[in-house]
């Protein structure tokens, strides 16, 4: 009996651990304005697991963030999660911008963007708050697109708002391992294994 109820503490527990296990790698209110120039993005330190970067964009000065970051080798980006979106907007369907490429900076002027330089892209609402936007960048319309986890190397993100608003914006960036060769083929083993049970 003792057990069983240890079992369900712990069921209990385990949203708030996922909740805690993201680490703020960057807040403007204490670490400063993100940088607004393509060239030189802000750098932000991300590792392997959830990474959370808190920032806010304002239309009063065409405020646009834009920052970088590197998957280390042996690693992928493998989700988006946009944990919170909020606008002053009177319009609950207001939208935000984010988007990025590969490298070290935005290869585009945000003034005149071109889509086609992006990875890819999407257009959040208040909505989205909560969910992996990761497979929707993918398909954003004339991005380069990309199908499943990017690998190691440099990642330009680019966020902003698309009317006059103030944004508020959490995004968390998920980083794992990619497994090994022995381990996609023990998965492989499994998935055979499971499909002749069944048949």
């Amino acid at each position: 009996m003792r057990i069983r109820t240890h079992a369900v503490a712990l069921l209990a527990l385990a949203p708030m651990a996922a909740i805690a296990s993201a680490d703020v790698v960057y807040d403007e209110l204490t670490d400063g304005d993100m940088s607004d120039d393509p060239n030189a993005p802000t750098f932000v330190d991300v590792s392997e697991g959830e990474s959370t970067v808190i920032f806010v964009t304002d239309r009063e000065g065409d405020d646009r963030d834009i920052f970088t970051f590197n998957v280390a080798e042996g690693y992928q980006l493998v989700g988006v999660i946009l944990d919170l979106f909020d606008t002053n907007s009177n319009d609950p369907g207001n939208l935000g911008f984010i988007g990025f490429s590969a490298g070290d900076i935005l290869p585009l002027d945000p003034s005149a963007p071109d889509p086609t330089q992006l990875l890819g892209y999407a257009l959040v609402s208040i909505g989205d708050s909560g969910t992996d936007i990761f497979d929707v960048m993918a398909q954003g319309g004339g991005s380069q697109g990309y199908d499943g986890p990017l690998g190691a190397g440099d990642y330009t993100f680019w966020a902003q708002e698309t009317s006059p608003t103030t944004d508020d914006w959490q995004v968390t960036f998920v980083i794992t391992e990619v497994p090994s060769p022995g381990a996609l083929a023990l998965l492989g083993v499994a998935g055979l294994a499971g499909r002749r049970r069944r048949g």
